[in-house]
């Protein structure tokens, strides 16, 4: 009989309502660990999800080094009679569920054992389980990690205060090196950062540099971190497709919005801009889609020289 994976309602639950009070009270994305045993026959069976200390932002969670290694030693004991792995999980509040980069980054440190389990889940309450093998040869399998008597859950008290203890966002300290007189003194600066990066708008949150940023993009030293840029450029993504999807935002307001976003991210020489979402890519699914697919690396010496050619790069 083919093996199965699955996870009791109750657990699954509590992933989920960790990811909800995460995304209701920081805007972020929030992560933590798990144990999959084998049963009796022979199904892998995930339980027990906890939190632990963190730092999370919008796309990211960077769990605590040391209290990790805590945790792996408690469970060890905890489940020390059980055929088991560890599973780590995390969320992906509004977006889909798939692997980033960094996501994937975080799978291979678990290349030293035999096999792994990784879980990633949303606000809709699906998910994309992941059982990688790494001996004898390298392996990755994902398929959907199967939920027993799926009802609406309820977010407990005990919830609401784990995430407000364990999890911290970082303080983003801001500066500006432009040489465009728009912002050589800090009122025009403080305008800038608040209209056009998010820090005082409906998101709810200051992007900052990735705890460990998805793709190194390398800055001109006149530019913003790369991170930072990419950041903000993939939350404003997320709030663009979700405002498409739910006809909040037009499609013809959508586009004045990316034309003048990447005026300024230009003027800021930004190693990252937007590209534009078509009439065609916008089905009733998009705001599931991965944002990574409508954001361009820039190198300003190849700009300009199709700009010199006549070739708009918009």
């Amino acid at each position: 009989m083919e093996t199965g994976y699955y996870i009791s309602k109750k657990d699954y639950d509590t992933i989920i309502n960790y990811a909800q009070v995460a995304y209701d009270t920081m805007k972020s994305e929030i992560g933590g660990m798990s144990i999959c045993y084998q049963d009796k026959d022979g199904d892998w069976i995930v339980t027990d999800p906890v939190i632990i200390k963190q730092e999370v932002t919008g796309s990211t969670c960077d769990l605590d080094k040391d209290e990790l290694a805590n945790y792996y030693c408690k469970a060890a004991k905890k489940h020390a009679k059980k055929n088991f792995r560890f599973c780590w999980w995390h969320s992906h509040h509004t977006m889909g569920v798939f692997w980033s980069p960094t996501d994937v980054k975080g799978i291979d440190e678990y290349s030293d054992g035999d096999f792994s389990f990784a879980l990633v889940v949303n606000l809709k309450r699906q998910n994309k389980f992941r059982i990688s093998m790494w001996n004898p040869i390298i392996m990755h399998e994902d398929t959907e990690l199967l939920i027993l008597d799926e009802k609406k859950p309820s977010i407990s008290k005990k919830i609401l205060e784990e995430v407000k203890e364990l999890c911290d966002k970082p303080v983003t300290v801001y500066t500006t090196n432009w040489k465009d007189p728009r912002y050589n003194n800090t009122h025009q600066s403080n305008i800038f950062q608040n209209e056009y990066l998010g820090y005082n708008s409906g998101y709810g949150y200051s992007y900052g540099d990735y705890a460990e940023s998805r793709i190194n993009y390398g800055t001109d030293k006149k530019a913003l971190p790369s991170g930072q840029m990419h950041t903000y450029c993939y939350g404003k993504l997320v709030d663009w497709m979700d405002d498409l999807a739910n006809g909040k935002l037009t499609y013809e307001e959508y586009s004045r919005q990316v034309d003048k976003a990447n005026d300024e991210l230009e003027l800021m020489k930004s190693p990252c801009m937007f590209v534009k979402i078509s009439m065609a890519e916008l089905t009733e699914n998009i705001e599931w889609e991965d944002p990574e697919m409508w954001i361009r690396t820039v190198t300003y010496e190849e700009e300009k020289e199709e700009r010199t050619n006549g070739v708009s790069t918009k």
